[in-house]
């Protein structure tokens, strides 16, 4: 059960003030003091912090109940219930200037003061609570990262937290009752004004606009906004809710993220560039043909539908796929007639030579796996790894038939340039046994459409 309220007794007039004390001690409250003067009521309010006071308005000393009343409500934040004789105009007007919680002439009955006091101790502590409540609401809005900004059904604002009021350059009390458009004046970046206040008071859905720039008084900045309706339980709109997002930091993290990354990529393109010199030096009968084999690769690849960031992947596994060759003797690598079974055994080592010297490189891609796959065959036929059907990967198997194409179309050491024509028979009758059968396609598509050539 609720603990009745401590009741402190303001009156001047002995035989009252005993007669006060008595009838609220029938009625179960406790009487925290009886003082007869204004002074003394704020000096007991303080000290005591009663629950309630009962207060006399014509008391004895130089402060009234009235006067009295208005400094314990400043500095106490007690309920006060005015109990008098004197009900006129004038004392009432002064009365209600201190926000009493009660008005109970006298004299009463013992049912007159209890409503009152239980009346202005429910209202209290009810006011209490919504400004405990409205208090952490406002310490929680003032300490998030965004500016907010509220206004009525008008458009007029009646709040905004702290991060607004530092970047717009307004207290609450200056933006309070004026528009939003002079309070928040935005703009698209292309120069025309913005107004969302109509769309989201019709739309009535919230409304996410990026791409906006604040007029603000320490210069302009680029923002996103998002704005929600305020509705009665009826749906009638009562106001919106604005919060907007300085991204001016986040633009600057993703441009030197940007750079960064720019960088990065040319890191890895003069790598592998190098790495492209190394081995064309050491193998000059076939300088180019890593960077034709990359170039039709990525067009197969293009046409299968693979993304942009795969098609790059292509291009430097094509770039480097025969990197391995380092590893051969030069008089095998230009030697003008066809290779001894023990030397074509130590030429089919390059992809794990390249493996090994690529597996320890962080490229965004699997490029090792690529390279040491792309002699393999899905029917098993393949080295080093003798791999078959969908354990070769698909980028792989693309190099392969590149590869291939590209290796009969040009001359070697041991031999004249085959043609484009018979590279071609060469996969069609691999296709869907030694190549893949979509890779196939896409490759004999390409020369057949004329989207392709060697020499472009």
């Amino acid at each position: 059960m609720t603990p009745k309220p401590t009741i402190l007794v303001v009156e001047d007039e002995t035989i009252v003030a005993m007669d006060i004390r008595h009838r609220l001690t029938n009625l179960g409250y406790s009487v925290a003091d009886v003082v007869p003067t204004g002074e003394g009521a704020v000096e007991a309010a303080r000290r005591l912090r009663p629950d309630v006071v009962l207060m006399d308005i014509m008391l004895a000393g130089a402060m009234d109940g009235v006067q009295a009343a208005g400094a314990i409500a400043q500095s106490c934040d007690i309920p006060v219930i005015f109990v008098t004789a004197y009900a006129d105009e004038e004392t009432l007007q002064r009365a209600k200037a201190t926000q009493p919680f009660g008005y109970v002439i006298k004299p009463f009955d013992d049912r007159e003061v209890h409503t009152a006091i239980e009346m202005a101790h429910y209202k209290h502590s009810n006011e209490q609570r919504r400004r405990k409540e409205r208090k952490w609401l406002e310490t929680t809005l003032d300490s998030v990262g965004e500016g907010i900004v509220a206004t009525d059904a008008r458009g007029q604002v009646n709040y905004l937290n702290a991060v607004a009021g530092r970047v717009l350059g307004l207290g609450l009390d200056e933006a309070r009752h004026r528009p939003l458009a002079r309070v928040l004046p935005l703009r698209e970046e292309g120069g025309q004004p913005v107004d969302l206040l109509p769309r989201v008071l019709e739309g009535g859905c919230p409304l996410h606009a990026e791409g906006l720039v604040l007029r603000a008084p320490a210069g302009e900045l680029p923002v996103d906004m998002t704005a929600c309706l305020v509705a009665d339980e009826g749906g009638e709109a009562q106001g919106v809710v604005m919060a907007f997002r300085d991204i001016s930091g986040r633009r600057e993290t993703m441009a030197r993220l940007r750079s960064t990354v720019d960088r990065l990529r040319q890191t890895v393109e003069a790598t592998v560039q190098a790495l492209v010199l190394t081995s064309e030096k050491r193998d000059p009968y076939t300088a180019g043909h890593q960077q034709r084999v990359a170039r039709l690769a990525v067009a197969i690849a293009a046409r299968l539908g693979l993304a942009d960031e795969r098609l790059e992947g292509v291009r430097v596994a094509g770039l480097l796929h025969d990197l391995g060759k380092i590893y051969i003797p030069a008089e095998i690598l230009s030697k003008p007639a066809r290779l001894t079974a023990m030397e074509f055994g130590l030429m089919q080592t390059h992809p794990g030579v390249g493996y090994e010297i690529l597996s320890g490189v962080p490229f965004p891609w699997p490029i090792a796996d690529f390279v040491v796959q792309h002699h393999e065959r899905l029917d098993g036929t393949g080295y080093p790894n003798g791999l078959a059907g969908e354990a070769v990967c698909l980028e792989a198997r693309v190099l392969a038939v590149a590869d291939v194409v590209e290796a009969m179309s040009s001359h070697r050491p041991y031999r004249a340039a085959l043609g484009l024509e018979l590279a071609l028979d060469e996969v069609r009758k691999g296709r869907g046994t030694r190549y893949d059968e979509a890779v196939v396609d896409a490759c004999l598509e390409l020369f057949a459409a004329g989207e392709f050539s060697f020499e472009g």
